[in-house]
């Protein structure tokens, strides 16, 4: 019995497939930003560890999708209605107009956020991000375990959301993936 895995490849995967997904996911939940949120927490654990999947990549994301969609949903009976005026939509500001400019505030943003990471944590996320090292090469160039690693870009991941805005973090996640072609 042959078991043939794919490997991800983020890049395309992140262009293909994250508009449809976030309108799967609005079939579900019909909040826009959570739909966008679940979709993003999806793609930043496939950029983070990339899954060795032995289904179609396809049905692996909209599996993916579904199922943080049900668990979201209970959630949401859980949780009470937010009051009207406390919500804000940050998608409205003018993004292209400046495009410029806002892509080199994010930019300047998230360099400072990854400056401010521990060494360790900083070191081993610029690795992986700038010279597009796999963990296997990581651990190896720094002779860590590979578990280390993950571990590290996780910490590293958490602290940039912590410290940046989601919007920005998918700003800049489009920007590498379209600086990669």
């Amino acid at each position: 019995m042959s078991h043939s895995t794919h490997k991800i490849d983020f890049n395309s995967c992140f262009k293909e497939y994250y508009s449809p997904l976030c309108n799967y996911a609005y079939s579900f939940l019909t909040d826009q930003d959570q739909c966008e949120d679940l979709v993003q927490d999806i793609f930043l654990k496939i950029w983070d560890s990339p899954p060795k999947i032995n289904t179609s990549i396809s049905s692996y994301l909209y599996r993916a999708v579904k199922n943080a969609c049900i668990s979201q949903m209970k959630k949401n009976v859980q949780q009470s209605i937010l009051p009207i005026e406390e919500v804000e939509d940050p998608i409205d500001t003018p993004f292209e107009l400046n495009r410029e400019e806002n892509l080199a505030r994010i930019r300047s943003k998230v360099e400072r956020a990854v400056e401010n990471l521990p060494p360790k944590c900083k070191e081993v996320f610029i690795m992986r991000r700038n010279m597009q090292m796999s963990y296997l090469e990581i651990s190896e160039h720094l002779n860590i375990s590979k578990k280390t690693i993950e571990n590290q870009m996780n910490t590293a991941i958490k602290k940039l959301r912590a410290q940046l805005d989601k919007n920005d973090l998918l700003v800049y996640f489009l920007m590498m993936v379209s600086n990669d072609q």
